[in-house]
């Protein structure tokens, strides 16, 4: 993937984000990382894909000072997991700002969106209809109040079991 040249950390300075993955392994087998290179802090920063299981990413895009991405998983649920992080002034540090979960049912599909600045969420199921003959879609929205600022730091596989399971009671089995 081109690599995004920014102003993420706001020091009037570029910052470098982008995707690597090694080389020498087949794409979808190789190990893969978002990068993000700060001006100044004069640090990089990664997020490792194994935290999701993940083999694809969806191309990273750049807007209102959000950096979003989705990673999907291989296999037949394509589950996905999207990400938005907005560099904190206040904490001079990356945080997570929203998180959008995906995946396949049975019957349709279930989508999750989660953001984490004010709490609310939504999921989003569609799925057929045996008795209508037809797909029809749900929508649920609900609060979960978060934790408290997630920063990149913190990341790990427990927190993102826990994100995804906002909202779980209105999910479709």
């Amino acid at each position: 993937m081109k690599r995004m040249i920014v102003d993420f950390d706001k020091d009037k300075k570029d910052d470098v984000i982008t995707v690597i993955y090694q080389s020498e392994y087949e794409l979808h087998s190789a190990k893969k990382y978002v990068i993000i290179y700060l001006s100044s802090k004069n640090k990089t920063f990664s997020i490792d894909f194994d935290l999701f299981n993940g083999v694809f990413v969806i191309p990273l895009r750049y807007k209102n000072d959000v950096l979003d991405f989705l990673v999907y998983q291989e296999g037949t649920g394509v589950y996905g997991h999207g990400l938005k992080l907005r560099f904190n002034q206040k904490v001079k540090e990356i945080q997570l700002i929203g998180y959008d979960y995906s995946y396949r049912t049975p019957g349709g599909h279930c989508n999750k969106t989660y953001n984490l600045l004010t709490g609310n969420y939504t999921v989003t199921n569609d799925f057929y209809n045996i008795q209508t003959g037809k797909t029809e879609i749900e929508n649920f929205k609900g609060y979960k109040k978060p934790a408290g600022k997630i920063l990149i730091n913190m990341f790990s596989n427990k927190l993102f079991e826990d994100l995804s399971s906002v909202g779980k009671e209105f999910e479709r089995d």
